[in-house]
């Protein structure tokens, strides 16, 4: 009974931030400077392809930072290498509805990113709320459209990757690139 009540409480407190206006802006894969991205804590391979990615970004000039979920007892044998990094801890950084607490994100969303990219599988309220709040020219996200859980709101996205199966890291990422490799000024 009390995930039903948690559950409507965050989606109501997510069409409340998503109703504020922004600018948005979809800028050319080369043109971009600055990226967000959100991703769940996972194992070992999951975090090299999140690594392999951000420093071969990081080589080509543009600035990486990343926040991630853990959650609670969620045992981790890797270290995040990556020095713009936040790990929000499920047990210590959550109020009792999942939201975080005052001050947890801040080093993440008072940044301003040309493209935030969010890696969490739907339904996933973290990877929504961080989305929500963080201050983006684009905002990316991924849809399962043959999943039979509710994803609820999509609209903190401006732009939706959307296949018939389950998130490949490797293959959505590279669908990023290529949709903004598109783009033309």
């Amino acid at each position: 009974m009390f995930e039903f009540f948690k559950r409507k409480y965050q989606e109501r407190h997510l069409r409340n931030l998503i109703t504020e206006p922004r600018d948005k802006r979809i800028d050319n894969w080369n043109d971009i400077k600055t990226i967000g991205l959100i991703f769940t804590v996972g194992d070992a391979e999951h975090w090299n392809l999140i690594h392999r990615f951000v420093t071969a970004q990081e080589s080509h000039g543009k600035e990486v930072h990343l926040i991630g979920f853990q959650a609670d007892k969620y045992p981790i044998d890797y270290i995040f290498s990556h020095t713009r990094t936040i790990i929000c801890h499920e047990k210590e950084d959550f109020n009792y509805f999942g939201i975080p607490k005052e001050g947890v994100v801040d080093g993440f969303t008072s940044k301003h990113f040309d493209l935030v990219i969010d890696t969490t599988v739907q339904p996933d309220f973290f990877g929504k709320y961080v989305t929500a709040v963080t201050n983006a020219n684009l905002k990316v996200g991924y849809s399962n459209t043959e999943s039979e859980l509710d994803e609820g709101t999509m609209d903190m996205y401006d732009m939706a990757i959307k296949k018939s199966e389950p998130m490949n890291l490797k293959d959505y990422i590279e669908q990023i690139v290529k949709y903004l490799m598109m783009i033309n000024k």
